[in-house]
Formats: structure tokens, sequence, C-alpha cells
């Protein structure tokens, strides 16, 4: 199992992963930081815990909207075809999955201690 270090929210967090997968999750981490520091911007001062969570929160609905197109697209209510596009939008919202996943496992963490 590999380990790679995530810098998110000026934090480091070591995280193990599948031999392979550390390009693809350290690209996650820096996605999950560009969402926190987009976040940043808006809300102003608030706890980490709270910042995590709001993350969190804003990775699931980009994860719903995907699921709603990829629904759209099986159903035909869609406005294109997207069968050639079906494997990469699984992927992502694999991967957004994975990642409010992980970003829920570190807000419970920063919240125990």
């Amino acid at each position: 199992m590999a380990q790679v270090t995530l810098n998110v929210n000026g934090r480091r967090y070591s995280v193990g992963c599948q031999d392979g997968q550390e390009d693809h999750l350290l690209g996650l981490g820096k996605y999950i930081n560009q969402k926190i520091d987009e976040l940043k911007g808006s809300m102003g001062q608030v706890s980490e815990a709270h910042l995590m969570l709001m993350a969190s929160l804003l990775l699931a609905d980009e994860l719903h909207e995907a699921y709603i197109q990829i629904d759209d697209g099986k159903s035909g209510n869609g406005k294109k075809d997207i069968a050639a596009d079906e494997v990469e939008a699984e992927k992502v919202a694999s991967a957004l999955e994975s990642c409010a996943d992980r970003l829920e496992s570190i807000a419970a963490r920063l919240e125990n201690q």
C-alpha cells in the first residue's frame, strides 16, 4: 500500500492508497484544497470543522449533480446523448464520493481533537 501526503487547508495529512493511485489521490487533494480556499474567501472566519463540513457539502452537491446528469442521459431526458461520457461521469462521481467520505472523516477527527 502506498502513502501520500495531502496538504489541505494548511495541514498535512498522510493517507494510504493503492499502489499506482498516488497521483490521482494528490490531484483529489488539490481539488479539495481549491474548494476550501474558495469557501474561505466567501465565508470569512469559521472553524476548521465547519469549513470541512461546508467543503463536504459542496462536493456532495457536485456528486449529486453528476448523478442527475447520468440519470437524465439513461432515461433519454438529457439534451445530449451522454453514453460516450457515461464512463467518465461515473469516474468523476466515484472520485467525488471518495473525497466526500474522506472529508467527513477528517471533519470528525477534527471535532474529536
